[in-house]
Formats: C-alpha cells, sequence, structure tokens
C-alpha cells in the first residue's frame, strides 16, 4: 500500500467515525429535547391540577360532585363522584354506558379539554359512588376523537 493510499483510508475511517459521533450526539441531543418537553408536560399537568383544585370539590349538578384533578402518568386524572348512585344499589355498567359517549363527545370538541387533547397522553375520568367507592373509570386519548 502506498502512502497516498494509506492516507485515503486514514480520511475515509475518520469520516465515518466524525460521522458516526455526529450522529449520536444529535440523538442524544434530541432525547434531551424530549426529556425536556416531558417534563415541561409533567409540570404543566401538574400546575393546571393545582389550579383546578384550589377551587373543588364542586357541585357540577344534582347528581355529580367534582371532586379533584391529579396527574398521572403524563396524563389527568378528573375524580368524580356521582352523589345519588350506590355501587350496590345500582346498575355499574349501565352508569357507564350511559355515561361514556357523553364524555367522549365532550373530550374530543370541548374546547376547555383542548389541551388535553393535544398535549397530555390522555385523560382519564374517575367516577366514584357517594360513598368513595370506586365505580369505574373512563380513559380518552386524542386518537379517540379521529
Amino acid at each position: 500500500m502506498t502512502i497516498s493510499t494509506k492516507r485515503q483510508l486514514l480520511i475515509g475511517f475518520s469520516a465515518v467515525i466524525v460521522v458516526s459521533i455526529a450522529i449520536i450526539i444529535a440523538v442524544q441531543w434530541g432525547a434531551v429535547g424530549s426529556t425536556k418537553n416531558r417534563n415541561h408536560l409533567y409540570q404543566e399537568l401538574l400546575e393546571r391540577s393545582g389550579q383546578l383544585n384550589r377551587d373543588l370539590p364542586k357541585l357540577l349538578d344534582r347528581q355529580t360532585r367534582f371532586e379533584r384533578a391529579e396527574v398521572s402518568n403524563y396524563g389527568m386524572r378528573f375524580v368524580y363522584s356521582l352523589v345519588g348512585v350506590d355501587r350496590y344499589q345500582h346498575d355499574v355498567e349501565s352508569v357507564r354506558e350511559q355515561l361514556e359517549p357523553a364524555m367522549r363527545s365532550a373530550f374530543c370538541s370541548s374546547d376547555s379539554l383542548r389541551y388535553y387533547r393535544e398535549n397530555a397522553d390522555f385523560l382519564e375520568i374517575r367516577y366514584l359512588d357517594r360513598n368513595e367507592a370506586k365505580l369505574f373509570e373512563l380513559r380518552f386519548t386524542a386518537d379517540d376523537c379521529k
């Protein structure tokens, strides 16, 4: 091998190494940016839950009390109590079937829920009975609105 060939191989290998390092740095930089975005999302969700919780619990109508908002794994959980429902005296599945379409429609079309549709991983709605026993949960993502 001549010196010229060795030099060309050395330059080629150097170029491959530099490009590989650049790719690794770019991927890591993207991951850091993604982590920052996720941290920012989590912080935003915490702030929103705190703002909501200042005015809660709150009776929304004769049957529904909004208890609290919670952040859960980059999503938001709203907890409601159905004040006229006792899980042992009502058909829980029937109540769920009545509420789910209306809540999905509200999630997909309400301006007040737009932030959660566009940014959060999901919106979960947990329903409790009048004794604060869990009835069921509804979970919606942006894909549910397509």
